[in-house]
């Protein structure tokens, strides 16, 4: 790379680091000329070592899963099964009826080895404040009541587990492995926002009664920070599983973290997705065994979603393409249905989260169109959807209801196939 060429590439990452702009100066990098070298006072050194810094920082920050390939080869995807069902039916009830809390927020479901449904979502008294913990409910497989949500993560129990101070928790994942294990993946905080947060893990093997003490993930010997998690990880021949993760520390892009347990002891690394600036929080959606689909969340105009693939089981992307639905910077969940379809959840408009609809695709992702509407209100905020296909072949979705409740909805894919284009409503 020419030395022009090189400060090119330097400019668009000094581009993301906005707030670092007092510090900074984007006048050309490279000049062809000959002029003499000239003489820095030490106050004019003060912000050219921190330019520097920040400059080394940034890429290294964004170029180390680069280094990392030691990534399994194959996804996990479900035999092709047509519905046998014999009607259409959906059904819809909200998991925390009676909560205490003033806000409720980012749920995920999973089926449970022995039949049955388990789902975790953290609340409290607002977002990122210390009252908020990571709740966990269980619908056994001979009973349609949801067990009373209990507290499984808290900041002192974040704090104790994980030996360093915890300010925060938020965004849990839950998911169960081929041997009936559940896996919990959330994010804590020690210092600043969301940007500043790490990955942390905890299993359990009795349907989620007792819980392995929390390990933290190390991905990144550059400060470990900002690695965040929201969608439902792609199982992995293996046995482990590539999660979708995202970072958002000086600029946002999608990852993958690939997760392995091997001799009692959970392996982590981390590889990059795309090396596009724009569209993360990403839903992995393999397609077969090879093949992929990953559905970006967007945070840059003209705010729509977007689709990278991956053609070797998630070892390399392309550059996202953005498609015709629209993205609020909203949290959204796809998954691939037994039946070879794409199924979507997402909010349908370019600026709010007042409504909730359902997508399908018949050809991989190439084209899509509307099914249904969940949820709709003016001024509403029915967010970050999770999807989950069971053995049975119901669908279960988890979403955000108006902040306050985590409202669960059933339904098969005969009633996706009668409600094509419709609504509740």
């Amino acid at each position: 790379m020419t030395d022009c060429a090189t400060d090119h590439a330097l400019r668009r990452v000094l581009a993301r680091l906005a707030y670092y702009r007092r510090n900074i100066t984007t006048a050309p990098l490279c000049v062809e000329q000959t002029a003499a070298v000239p003489k820095y006072t030490r106050s004019q050194m003060v912000p050219t070592a921190t330019r520097g810094f920040l400059i080394f920082l940034a890429v290294a920050l964004n170029a180390w899963p680069l280094f990392d390939r030691d990534r399994p080869a194959r996804l996990v995807v479900a035999a092709r099964a047509q519905s046998t069902a014999a009607a259409p039916f959906f059904e819809d009830e909200t998991l925390n009826p009676e909560s205490p809390h003033a806000m409720s927020h980012v749920a995920s479901i999973a089926e449970l080895f022995g039949g049955g449904l388990a789902a975790v979502w953290y609340a409290g008294s607002r977002e990122g404040a210390g009252d908020v913990a990571i709740y966990f409910s269980v619908q056994p497989s001979d009973d349609t009541r949801w067990s009373p949500p209990r507290a499984i993560v808290t900041r002192a129990t974040a704090t104790r587990d994980l030996r360093r101070y915890v300010r925060k928790v938020g965004n849990p994942v839950l998911f169960s492995d081929a041997d009936g294990r559940l896996w919990l993946i959330y994010v804590t905080v020690s210092i600043g926002g969301w940007s500043g947060s790490s990955l942390n893990v905890t299993m359990s093997d009795n349907e989620g009664r007792t819980w392995t003490r929390s390990r933290r993930l190390t991905l990144s010997p550059f400060l470990n920070l900002s690695e965040l998690v929201k969608n439902a990880p792609a199982a992995l021949s293996d046995g482990g599983w590539a999660v979708p993760i995202y970072h958002e520390f000086v600029a946002t892009f999608p990852e993958v973290l690939w997760l392995h347990r091997r001799s009692g002891e959970v392996v982590a690394t981390k590889s990059r997705m795309s090396a596009g600036w724009y569209g993360y929080q990403p839903a992995i959606t393999p397609i077969d065994t090879a093949r992929a689909l990953a559905l970006l969340r967007d945070d840059d105009p003209p705010r729509t979603v977007s689709i990278a693939r991956s053609e070797d089981a998630g070892r390399t992307w392309s550059a996202p393409q953005r498609i015709e639905l629209p993205n609020p910077d909203s949290g959204l969940d796809a998954i691939r249905m037994t039946d070879g379809r794409l199924l979507l959840a997402f909010n349908d408009s370019p600026g709010g989260r007042e409504n909730l609809r359902l997508a399908m695709s018949a050809d991989e992702g190439r084209t899509w169109s509307r099914v249904a509407t969940l949820a709709e209100e003016r001024g509403g905020d029915f967010s970050y959807p999770f999807l989950m296909q069971a053995r049975s072949g119901d669908v279960h979705l988890v979403y955000t209801w108006q902040r306050t409740q985590i409202r669960h909805v059933t339904f098969n894919t005969r009633w996706l196939d009668e409600h094509s284009g419709g609504s509740l409503r």
